[in-house]
């Protein structure tokens, strides 16, 4: 079973704010939909698409 993560984990992850987190990274086009919501503040994403997405952003900045 995949393990969810949510808001607080990837705001640590991309050593950014909860509150940058909720309000920019997660409403961008490309980022990975959530694969659990009860709520606006309760979603969860599984780690793999998010590590998923963080990979494809780490080679879009080595171009």
């Amino acid at each position: 079973m995949s393990e969810l993560i949510g808001i607080e984990e990837i705001s640590q992850a991309l050593n950014v704010s909860h509150d940058y987190t909720r309000d920019r990274v997660v409403k961008r086009p490309d980022f990975p939909r959530p694969h659990f919501v009860l709520s606006q503040k309760c979603r969860r994403w599984t780690r793999e698409a998010f590590e998923e997405w963080l990979r494809k952003q780490a080679k879009k900045q080595a171009r």
